[in-house]
């Protein structure tokens, strides 16, 4: 059995995981990590992308994830975000909608660097939620 560490996934609206994991993977501004117990202590921006949390008996699930960031401790781990979404509930339509305008304003000139930046951002959350949605229906099938 993989040892486990204790995991809390929050948002500014709601405590999304509480518990105790094996293994969770992140998208940090750097590349893509996964955290063992007993992982060394360190910090690390997220950028948008999926979370999974691995239980010990080895079932995973994956989440989406916004901007935030990622604290390990001895203590356990701390995902901070924006926003975490599981497959369930994410509106795909509403995702589809959301990455069309995000492709229509980065088509136009942008006023500056953080208008671009933020419509960037805007399109990878879109097609990053519309991601992780067709990989549940395809693990449901």
């Amino acid at each position: 059995m993989a040892k486990t560490f204790r995991l809390m996934v929050l948002t500014p609206e709601r405590e999304f995981f509480n518990g105790d994991a094996a293994y969770v993977g992140v998208n940090t501004i750097a590349g893509s990590i996964g955290v063992l117990a007993d992982h060394i202590p360190m910090v690390s921006a997220l950028d948008v992308g999926t979370l999974t949390i691995r239980a010990q008996d080895g079932g995973a699930r994956t989440a989406f994830h916004s901007e935030g960031f990622i604290e390990v401790r001895a203590d356990g781990v701390y995902v901070l975000c924006q926003a975490c979404e599981w497959p369930e509930e994410i509106d795909e339509k509403r995702a589809l909608e959301a990455e069309h305008r995000a492709e229509e304003r980065l088509a136009r000139p942008a006023e500056d660097a953080q208008v671009f930046k933020r419509n960037r951002v805007a399109l990878m959350r879109a097609l990053t939620r519309r991601k992780i949605k067709s990989m549940s229906s395809i693990n449901t099938r």
